[in-house]
């Protein structure tokens, strides 16, 4: 899929959004977690058309609809009667899923004239009530963070690896990001997954919440946690559902190919903005510094974050995973690539010794045909032995993932 930038507006400074949604030729779906600008770029995309838009958020608005089953359908069938071709925007459609049934009804109705853009900060309503998705009549798109393909000039990776890369933190002071942040952290993080998932057990959800944060990009072991927790390991995993459903969290697999070592079933997770995972261990005010264990945490997740979101908007089908053999060997990322598959190591020292490569030889001697890569903040690619050392950012150029 081409990427076609639209310009989004953020504090008066205009930054590309590098996801190519085809709103023109069918209804879609947009997901994306709270305050990464879905909203914002739909209305761009969309400024010069005739649209109508519904926004979710206010509670009057969902009131209207709930009481009035069906009024979605007879404003739209009016508006068809004077406009040939409009678009109609509902915002975190999640809020009042039964609209769905409607959208339906009406994307079958005025087939090629009326065009649904959805957005949702969760799917998970909309699955749970066993909704009607749209049964492929609408296009799944995902948004996130800044990229640092869009972010381009502006980009400073030690800058974010501190506050990260959601829209309203870019253009604040470092003091004002950290407020957002704690403020997102405790208000959307905490009483919206409360309200959207119906937790029952809001305390038990606070402390997973901040031992997540704590695991994040861990191997994650249910029993240990439900032990620290104080909950059964299965409510453990029902929250960690909780966060994928609602974009918090990425989930790498286990990569279970291997012929001679037994290999540890356990998941990793990610939480889906380096800012937020900060604001929620409490680690705000700690810039980064080269060389420290924080440090290359953080550069870790990044690299993870970014590879997973160039992969969606390039809208390949690459399959990611981490790996860890019975003997603790471990690669930070394995990509499948089709038939080809790459064993990354992520490593934040620009220098990188051909000793600290052990978890990748271990991956190279059961997968002789792996595509070994360790990326770096090196300035310039060099081999470490027989593995390729590269500048971070090359990893998604062409001769590697292939992803800018």
């Amino acid at each position: 899929m081409g990427c076609h930038f639209h310009f989004a507006r953020y504090n008066e400074s205009m930054i590309p959004r590098i996801i190519d949604i085809p709103f023109k030729r069918k209804s879609v779906f947009l997901f994306g977690p709270r305050q990464v600008g879905k909203s914002t770029l739909v209305k761009h995309l969309i400024a010069d058309m005739d649209y109508l838009e519904i926004d979710l958020l206010k509670g009057d608005t969902i009131l209207k609809y709930k009481k009035n089953p069906g009024l979605l359908i007879i404003e739209i069938e009016f508006l068809a009667k004077t406009k040939d071709r409009f678009f109609v925007f509902i915002d975190e459609i999640q809020k009042c899923p039964e609209l769905l049934n409607d959208v339906h009804y009406l994307i079958e109705k005025f087939r090629g004239r009326v065009f649904f853009v959805l957005t949702g900060s969760s799917a998970r309503k909309l699955k749970r009530a066993s909704v009607n998705m749209l049964a492929g009549r609408a296009w799944q798109f995902f948004l996130f963070p800044f990229t640092h393909v869009e972010l381009g000039e502006r980009f400073n990776l030690d800058d974010i690896l501190l506050r990260g890369a959601l829209p309203p933190v870019i253009d604040e002071s470092l003091e004002d990001a950290f407020r957002t942040l704690t403020a997102y952290a405790q208000t959307y993080l905490k009483e919206e997954i409360f309200d959207e998932a119906m937790v029952r057990n809001i305390g038990a959800f606070s402390r997973f919440l901040d031992m997540a944060a704590d695991q994040s990009g861990k191997i994650v072991n249910f029993s240990t946690i439900a032990r620290e927790s104080g909950v059964s390991a299965k409510t453990i995993k029902g929250y960690y559902q909780i966060l994928e459903d609602t974009l918090i969290a990425i989930k790498l697999e286990p990569y279970l190919k291997s012929a001679r070592k037994r290999l540890t079933m356990h998941p990793k997770y990610y939480l889906f903005d380096i800012g937020v995972l900060n604001a929620i261990n409490g680690r705000t005010s700690m810039p980064s510094v080269k060389g420290t264990t924080v440090y290359g945490m953080r550069f870790e997740h990044f690299i993870v974050l970014e590879t997973y979101r160039l992969i969606c908007y390039a809208d390949k089908p690459f399959r990611v995973f981490h790996w860890r053999s019975s003997h603790g060997a471990e690669v930070d990322l394995i990509v499948e690539v089709g038939d080809d598959l790459w064993a990354i190591e992520i490593k934040s020292s620009p220098i990188v010794g051909s000793g600290v490569l052990k978890g990748l030889r271990s991956f190279m001697e059961d997968h002789p045909n792996v595509r070994p890569l360790c990326v770096s903040t090196c300035d310039r690619p060099y081999m470490a032995g027989d593995i390729p050392v590269i500048p971070w950012k090359m990893l998604f150029r062409e001769e590697y993932l292939n992803l800018v």
